[in-house]
């Protein structure tokens, strides 16, 4: 027996048959999906009903590598693209708003996770209540006033971005599986214009597990059979043959986190199925994080504010035809090394005395062009052919190139060498503490653990990292040309840099990884280097990196820092 919602605020006992189905049925029971019905070309007719499911740090490459017969049958029957984008940065709040909202941070103001109605930077350039911009959910219940509008949410946080007043059913669930049942139950017994679904748990194991792991791809596995249930639900429903389906995600992910900017986290999937939707159409043309709302606004003929900038997906209804000369780049994938980083870390490495460079090319054409300077490779650039010996620091760069042009990303690993004798010349402090969300004065604080390391990322350090730690590093910078020298953190959460006592890179701040630089002229010499950096929850990163007009960008490292 289960206990069901009849959303009016009483529970309904119903005696449910135990099903060993949910994993199995998503190949034999999504033929229920296909109710005999007419489509109809004009969307917004007084019939069409729509269900958005939003799957929380869902990337392509989980639907490309885990075993997903529903999304499959959802791509092959609908239009779909793997080339959708997020916005950034690319975390949570600020995707979630943006999905449900048409409109960027810029516009909607949501620029962090750590944004609430009474703590925000930006504001909204408009609004619809109190510091909010309009949603979906405020223009459907504006235009729309009699029909059921409902909002399942799995991440409480997803329910501080949208207006209450929108909604007649407002459920901020427990788990992923009670989402899926609840909302399935709401979807048969209302029959409702807009629903809305959140599920967060393929985020909870890209945060624990990381991205790319068995334990993601599991995760998604079972977004695939809960997003089965949600779909028998919509086609035992007198929804069944009037709705079309929206699948997406906020972000992807790499190493255990988000927020950065690589495509890994940027890229999301975007999934049309139902009513007016091409079958077995590949969406050709760029998909934005906001045209999620204007595609569904669309859909059901609601007039959308100036303040939108999303733009509806026009190319995946029927009888749509979509003409431009600026379809969605594709790029061959990039060079890869013989031995890839793992996570956030930079591709490359320390090592002592020396390294080896291999490079691979992971397409079935073109030819591997590279650098040893840290330059852009060019048609004309040294071809890699063999393995190559590398003896001091160095930044390559390389890209693959098909007949003369460059076809690929191009590749950077930043190679640090160190001698044997060299000594350890970070000194590293780390103190655990409280409610972490900015930097702050640890004065004359005793730290809780000290050390040396060679950089600022050492696996020493990373041992140390848990909840609310701060860390502070010190060293001595040897400055050997007078120049104006460019410094950069990349960190997840805050970071900041300071030479000789001036603050140069201010990267504080609760967010994913993200990276700020700052300059400053120094003088021939040594230098006092100070990083501080904390991590107020789950996984964190800190790179640091230094260029000038004589040395091209690269981690700050040995060849630079001596022991203080």
């Amino acid at each position: 027996m289960i206990l069901i919602p009849n959303f009016g605020g009483m529970l309904i006992k119903q005696k449910v048959k135990k099903y060993t189905l949910i994993i199995v049925l998503t190949i034999g029971m999504i033929s229920l999906w296909s109710c005999n019905y007419e489509r109809q070309d004009k969307m917004g007719a007084a019939d069409t009903h729509v269900v958005v499911i939003g799957f929380d740090g869902l990337s392509p490459d989980g639907l490309q590598n885990a075993h997903t017969p529903t999304f499959d049958k959802l791509i092959s029957e609908g239009a779909s693209t793997m080339h959708a984008r997020a916005v950034l940065p690319t975390s949570s709040s600020t995707n979630w708003a943006s999905m449900i909202m048409g409109a960027g941070p810029e516009q909607h103001g949501i620029t962090s996770n750590s944004w609430e109605k009474d703590n925000l930077v930006l504001p909204a350039v408009t609004q619809s209540e109190p510091f909010l911009f309009p949603s979906i959910f405020h223009l459907i219940r504006e235009q729309r006033k009699s029909e059921k509008i409902g909002a399942i949410y799995h991440w409480g946080g997803f329910g501080r971005l949208f207006e209450k007043s929108a909604v007649d059913f407002n459920e901020n669930s427990a788990t992923e599986e009670e989402t899926a049942v609840s909302a399935s139950s709401y979807i048969k017994v209302k029959n409702p214009l807009f629903t809305f679904i959140h599920f967060d748990h393929i985020d909870h194991a890209g945060h624990e597990f990381g991205h790319g792991t068995k334990e993601y791809y599991a995760s998604v596995e079972k977004g695939d059979s809960l997003l089965a249930k949600v779909m028998k639900a919509i086609a035992e429903s007198d929804l069944a043959g009037n709705t079309m389906v929206v699948v997406s995600s906020d972000h992807g992910g790499t190493g255990k986190g988000h927020g950065g900017e690589s495509l890994d986290e940027v890229e999301i999937p975007f999934i049309l199925w139902g009513k007016g939707i091409k079958k077995n159409y590949q969406i050709k043309y760029p998909v934005y994080q906001y045209d999620n709302a204007a595609t569904v606004a669309h859909a059901l003929n609601i007039k959308t504010p100036r303040a939108w900038i999303g733009k509806p997906v026009l190319e995946a209804f029927e009888g749509e035809k979509v003409a431009d000369d600026y379809p969605v780049l594709v790029p061959l994938k990039k060079p890869e090394l013989q031995n890839p980083a793992k996570g956030y870390a930079a591709d490359g490495g320390l090592y002592t005395d020396f390294a080896e460079l291999i490079l691979k090319n992971p397409n079935t054409k073109g030819e591997i062009k590279y650098t040893l300077d840290g330059s852009m490779p060019k048609s004309d650039a040294d071809t890699f052919r063999a393995t190559k010996l590398l003896k001091e620091n160095t930044v390559v760069k390389s890209a693959v190139f098909v007949d003369g042009k460059l076809s690929s990303a191009v590749s950077e690993a930043y190679f640090r060498i160190k001698p044997n004798t060299h000594q350890a010349p970070i000194s590293y402090e780390v103190f655990h503490l409280d409610n972490l969300s900015f930097i702050p004065s640890i004065g004359n604080r005793k730290p809780d653990a000290t050390g040396a390391v060679f950089e600022f990322s050492s696996e020493e350090v990373r041992q140390h990292i848990q909840s609310n730690t701060l860390f502070r590093f010190k060293s001595i910078l040897e400055i050997s040309t007078d120049d104006n020298y460019n410094f950069a953190t990349r960190s997840d959460d805050g970071s900041q840099l300071f030479i000789d006592g001036d603050l140069v890179v201010d990267n504080d701040g609760d967010h994913g990884v993200r990276t700020k630089n700052g300059s400053i002229a120094l003088e021939k010499g040594n230098h006092t280097v100070e990083v501080l950096w904390f991590n107020g929850g789950g996984d964190g990163w800190l790179d640091v990196y230094v260029k000038s007009d004589e040395i091209p960008n690269q981690i700050l490292s040995t060849n630079l820092l001596r022991k203080n």
